[in-house]
């Protein structure tokens, strides 16, 4: 059966929930993100912005000088959790194969549904314009007969757009992109492949698998995969996190330990969520800590068992910041690591097995009612200060794929 796969992605998702909210932000440069006097990142942008040069991820400093006259917002992540979970729901509707990869994007297999929707380019139209009936929220869709080719072509479709890849024209709708398009391809890989002379996705195509394995063994076979416009094991590399990561910068340098431990609990809550998402656990647990000027300090340690507990790591990264901070020096950004990830079965010590499966079901519990009423519905009390909890007020996540 020809497998039918979209890709979903929400245009300018923040800044068009902040648009519903306030009808007058419409046709502004609207930045949402960090304080534009502080620090911090961008976390998305109008398309108005972007125009000059402002996209996510980008240190809020720059955003501000490039686009000095953009509206700047700290952002409402409840009120985006609520507009996802809508955007869900609708999801749901249409193929019971719904996977969410981030709070604005999702895969939908739309394989077999024929009966249900017609044709797949038929049901991704519907499904578009049902999202725009209920919400008030555009979105753009990639359609082909994989994920990887999906994503892309939604990102060509932006804003607002349905591109699809005819079955068999995947390989020709990625030749003539340049190879930073193709997902697992970063800055590490990038300037090699350049310094072979590949500059787009067909160049990695025409090098062929059996070169590409020589040079970059098995990830050259993936390339070679991925250049061919198939998932098979290429996509599962490609989502497959090899750490995972939060990290976040305060608004001024502070050194105020009970401070810091409130951003570590908070964070460590954070990366043990995402691992439970990816069914992972880790065996190296790490602490990031920035000090003024810029002066970066990294410890791990590596654990006895494998977990994915929030008090396990909390626990732990403290440990590792006792020993890396005296006090003195005064803290810019924080930041709680997990490495070493493993997804197998393993043998508990049997005198904490119980202990262990209660905390299993109370995480399993916290993490359904945070589905529904968002990450800061349920916080262990090492993150709440006066009845609130310690959230940082600009985060990011990283999942290492390289």
């Amino acid at each position: 059966m020809l497998r039918q796969i979209l890709h979903v992605d929400m245009d300018a998702f923040f800044v068009s929930v902040e648009e519903l909210e306030d009808p007058s932000l419409k046709g502004k440069a609207v930045i949402v993100g960090a304080d534009p006097d502080g620090r911090g990142v961008v976390a998305a942008a109008s398309y108005e912005a972007r125009k000059f040069g402002v996209h996510s991820a980008m240190p809020i400093g720059i955003a501000r000088k490039l686009c000095p006259h953009a509206i700047f917002l700290r952002g409402r992540h409840s009120k985006y959790g609520e507009y996802s979970r809508k955007i869900h729901r609708i999801f749901e509707e249409f193929t019971p194969v719904v996977e969410m990869v981030s709070i604005d994007e999702a895969y939908l297999d739309f394989t077999g549904c024929e009966r249900l929707h017609g044709s797949a380019f038929r049901g991704a139209d519907r499904l578009a314009r049902i999202i725009k009936e209920r919400t008030d929220l555009n979105c753009s869709i990639g359609l082909s007969t994989s994920h990887l080719v999906s994503k892309i072509a939604s990102d060509q479709a932006k804003p607002h757009g349905l591109l699809y890849v005819l079955p068999g024209c995947e390989a020709k709708f990625l030749a003539p992109l340049p190879i930073r398009r193709m997902p697992g391809i970063g800055k590490v890989t990038e300037p090699e492949l350049r310094s072979l002379g590949i500059t787009t996705i067909g160049d990695l195509h025409l090098m062929g698998r059996e070169k590409l394995r020589l040079r970059f063994g098995k990830f050259g076979e993936w390339l070679y995969t991925k250049s061919c416009g198939r998932d098979i094991e290429a996509y599962q590399y490609e989502e497959e996190p090899k750490s995972i990561s939060h990290e976040t910068t305060y608004d001024t340098d502070i050194d105020n330990f009970e401070e810091v431990e409130r951003t570590l609990s908070y964070l460590a809550q954070l990366v043990a969520r995402r691992l439970r998402d990816h069914g992972l656990f880790a065996r190296t647990v790490g602490l990031k800590l920035r000090f003024a000027p810029f002066k970066t300090h990294t410890r791990d340690i590596s654990l006895d068992e494998p977990t994915n507990l929030d008090s396990v790591i909390f626990a732990n990264v403290v440990r590792l910041l006792e020993n890396a901070w005296n006090g003195r020096q005064k803290i810019r950004l924080v930041g709680v690591r997990t490495s070493n990830l493993e997804r197998g079965v393993f043998q508990r010590n049997l005198m904490d097995a119980a202990q262990h499966e209660k905390l299993d079901k109370a995480l399993q519990a916290a993490d359904k009612v945070r589905q529904k009423f968002g990450f800061d519905a349920v916080q262990l009390a090492r993150s709440v200060e006066s009845g609130k909890p310690a959230k940082p007020r600009k985060h990011r996540e990283f999942l290492g794929r390289e």
